[in-house]
């Protein structure tokens, strides 16, 4: 298996779907996951570093923003994977309504600090962030912690995407092992 193409049991060489390796199939590794931590990270860190420009932490402000920033671009990234992952779940299922839930809580979450972003950018160079900005950090972080219970409890509670010990999940059906 190679990160572009695999080899079929009749020796073909084909190539990965797009949607394949957005799952991160063709590097046998689920995506989503690896996404999900960075704007996590940039979240929680720009809360603590508002919260320390109030205590007079040069420069924090602007780092905050940056941190904001980042979050929203890994935000992207996340949700380009978590709904390639929501559209292989069988419409109507346990799992797929989970899955729905999961992902309205962190759209929304991605909306309260877009709407932080464009709030903070004119004045991201001041020494104190302002209380509006820490309640939007506070309310999209308890909001992103929200949504990361419930999608791991798809993870942890329902088993979704974990392989089973020795098996092959990211190989196509008609791909050999290599």
């Amino acid at each position: 298996m190679g990160v572009l193409r695999y080899r079929t049991a009749s020796g073909e060489l084909k190539f990965w779907s797009l949607k394949e390796i957005v799952q991160g199939k063709s590097i046998n590794r689920v995506t989503h996951p690896v996404f999900v931590i960075f704007p996590i990270a940039l979240y929680s860190g720009a809360l603590v570093l508002d919260l320390l420009s109030r205590l007079s932490l040069a420069g924090a402000p602007l780092a905050a923003t940056y941190a904001v920033l980042g979050a929203v671009i890994g935000a992207l990234l996340s949700i380009l994977t978590g709904f390639v992952d929501r559209s292989l779940m069988r419409p109507g299922s346990r799992i797929r309504a989970m899955a729905t839930q999961h992902m309205v809580i962190q759209l929304t979450a991605t909306a309260i600090f877009i709407a932080n972003l464009v709030v903070r950018w004119s004045d991201r160079r001041v020494d104190k962030a302002s209380v509006l900005w820490i309640i939007l950090d506070v309310v999209g972080v308890a909001t992103v912690i929200a949504g990361g219970d419930v999608g791991a409890s798809m993870v942890f509670k329902m088993g979704h995407r974990v392989q089973a010990p020795g098996s092959d999940e990211a190989a196509p059906a008609e791909a050999q092992r290599s």
